[in-house]
């Protein structure tokens, strides 16, 4: 039996969009970097603690860095996400301010 070569040309086409589709979902880490982002809630419950920043629930892993965090204040956010995960901070900083949350001299 004889495959047509418009079935092979198909079904690589097919496999190649679905790689590609396959990286940029899964496979690559996208970041976002917010300037002036204003906290509008602090939330926690059992699986983590989480701030509300410009409509997105963004999850915060060191629990130190949430308890400083304030309401209302405005705030340099970085924040990462990949595939189905939660978007999660990975730097923040007070707007306007050289030193780190929390930080020294």
């Amino acid at each position: 039996m004889k495959t047509h070569p418009f079935n092979w040309f198909a079904t690589i086409i097919a496999i190649i969009a679905v790689s590609i589709w396959l990286l940029t979902s899964y496979g690559k880490i996208h970041s976002t970097h917010l300037t002036e982002a204003t906290i509008s809630e602090k939330v926690h419950d059992d699986s983590g603690y989480y701030i509300q920043v410009d409509g997105k629930k963004l999850h915060v892993k060191d629990t130190s860095t949430w308890m400083l965090l304030e309401a209302g204040e405005h705030y340099e956010v970085t924040y990462e996400w990949y595939g189905m995960k939660k978007p999660y901070v990975t730097d923040i900083n007070q707007a306007h301010d050289e030193d780190q949350i929390g930080g020294g001299h």
